[in-house]
């Protein structure tokens, strides 16, 4: 089975090292297929002021002038993308970016409801009784459901990452999580199994187990990413996370070249 890693963060956004430190340490973690998908953050379509997480508008064309030079001279399959990240109201101005002929695929991941992040803050959730929790996981799945149901991305990144910080709810959101699902699989999404939850307080791999089964009963294609904001991790967990395809039914997992998709089979 070829490997590819998708997710992978540079310095072009809050990743610790540079496109061409990721192919040097690419080839003995074994990876085919490198794809990088830095944060790509804008509240308004002229937004000029983003924060130094994400890819800065004055840098996009370097950052592809980056990857397709490295493209160019790579032993392994170079893959261009980008994390969106989905705010209420941005298929306005994410619609063109979503579609730039130069990528290859394009994540849409919730991080933020408002302007509070989800995933960074610690502190956040303390502050919350256990009502705004599950109010706080409700919105989160609503988010989820409307990004994909905007039809601007090929995958859904970290689905469940809410749960990050291992602040659950206590109320039933089945009902919400099959909307988002529901969504996903109508708008031909991509649901990745990213292995970085792995390493943080959930100790679970985002989707969890119960997720990835309902996205298999809904015939959603899976891949594998790390998430990686360092080179030596764009593979981390990966065996893991192929048995646990596996053992929830799935054969085979999506790649991506110039927005088209294809298969290869799961072997792990």
């Amino acid at each position: 089975m070829r490997r590819a890693s998708y997710h992978n963060h540079t310095r072009f956004s809050d990743g610790a090292d540079s496109p061409a430190d990721f192919l040097r340490q690419a080839l003995p973690q074994g990876i085919d297929i490198l794809g990088f998908s830095d944060h790509y953050y804008r509240r308004q379509a002229d937004d000029r002021d983003v924060p130094d997480w994400a890819l800065a508008p004055d840098a996009e064309e370097a950052y592809f002038d980056t990857l397709a030079a490295l493209a160019a001279e790579a032993p392994i399959e170079i893959r261009v993308g980008l994390e969106f990240d989905w705010l209420e109201g941005s298929a306005a101005w994410l619609a063109a970016p979503a579609r730039d002929p130069r990528l290859d695929y394009a994540i849409g991941s919730v991080h933020f409801l408002g302007d509070q992040t989800l995933d960074t803050d610690r502190a956040f959730w303390q502050r919350l009784s256990q009502d705004e929790v599950d109010e706080t996981h409700r919105a989160y799945w609503r988010a989820v459901r409307d990004m994909a149901s905007s039809g601007l991305f090929d995958i859904a990144g970290h689905l469940d990452l809410i749960k990050k910080f291992a602040f659950y709810p206590k109320s039933d959101l089945t009902p919400l999580i099959r909307e988002a699902l529901d969504a996903v699989k109508a708008a031909g999404m991509v649901v990745e199994l990213n292995t970085s939850g792995w390493a943080k307080d959930c100790r679970e791999c985002y989707p969890s187990e119960a997720i990835l089964r309902a996205c298999f009963a809904r015939e959603i294609p899976v891949t594998v990413s790390a998430d990686a904001h360092r080179a030596s991790l764009a593979t981390a967990n990966f065996p893991r996370a192929y048995d646990l395809l596996a053992r929830v039914g799935y054969r085979a997992l999506t790649r991506f070249r110039g927005r088209e998709r294809f298969t290869e089979p799961l072997e792990p």
